[in-house]
């Protein structure tokens, strides 16, 4: 019972926070997929006087331009044709500018599209650039909030965590304390004397990772029971269980092991 109780302090917090960073890796995972469903949605309207170069433009702000899309003068006044008169149809024909598209391979920032804008109108042929950065920064603002709020809470749980497990290392390590003083006397190094705590933290460390994993599979197969139906008409939320578990072994036992040698020290240099 004592063993279970044990091991129940450590496996606990460490997977509440393994929980918390897995509804990170969903919040992360949804924006990245909003941000490249909008980024493949999102153009740059560009008016010039004559014919654009499209070869000439592969770059803004360091953001390859995936595509340049010619607006067909001809859609443009089939729209407002039935106000118009032959004559001015004709001479609007005439008169009437180029239209762009710009389409990027990056959802760019406010200061890139900036320095977007400020590089396209270098180019003396270019009348008008839209960006229609208004939108764009309610959007790009709202996506950065929901990262930054799933980021800092993942710390935030992170470092309690931590602390309850760096504690429950330190009640193990005076529970031992007896065993470690023998062992040390008799020539042992504090590594080995205290290789029942380290195996202690390390199957916790296993216990945690299986739950959770588990855990997430079912979620990941089953995405509607924390995404809305609606979400999947917007954006697809595509996780790749593989690699998202390979990070959650990792970060399991990493902070296991750091949590333990950081004890490990404290104790020595306490004891020494």
């Amino acid at each position: 019972m004592k063993f279970l109780k044990n091991i129940l302090a450590f496996v606990i917090p460490l997977s509440a926070m393994l929980i918390t960073f897995t509804l990170y890796l969903f919040a992360q995972n949804t924006v990245n997929q909003y941000k490249k469903k909008i980024s493949d949605d999102y153009s740059i309207v560009v008016i010039t006087n004559t014919p654009l170069i499209k070869e000439k433009i592969n770059e803004l702000a360091n953001i390859k331009v995936s595509k340049i899309v010619t607006l067909k003068k001809e859609k443009i006044i089939d729209d407002i044709k039935s106000n118009l008169s032959e004559t001015s149809i004709t001479l609007l024909k005439q008169k009437l500018p180029n239209f762009y598209k710009i389409h990027l391979d990056e959802f760019p920032t406010t200061s890139e599209l900036k320095n977007i804008k400020d590089e396209l109108y270098k180019n003396k042929n270019i009348r008008k650039v839209e960006i229609f950065s208004k939108n764009h920064n309610q959007v790009y603002l709202l996506l950065l909030l929901i990262n930054e709020i799933s980021l800092v809470l993942f710390i935030v749980i992170l470092i309690f965590s931590v602390l309850i497990l760096a504690k429950q290392i330190q009640i193990w390590f005076y529970e031992h304390q007896e065993k470690i003083s023998i062992l040390q006397l008799h020539g042992a190094s504090i590594l080995y004397s205290s290789s029942a705590i380290i195996r202690y933290a390390i199957f916790s460390a296993f216990i945690a990772f299986f739950l959770v994993a588990g855990l997430f599979t079912f979620l990941v197969n089953n995405l509607i029971l924390i995404f809305p139906q609606e979400l999947s008409n917007i954006v697809d939320v595509e996780i790749s269980i593989s690699s998202e578990l390979f990070k959650l072994f990792f970060l399991s036992l990493g902070i296991s092991i750091l949590t333990i040698f950081g004890v490990l020290i404290k104790y020595k240099i306490k004891n020494d």
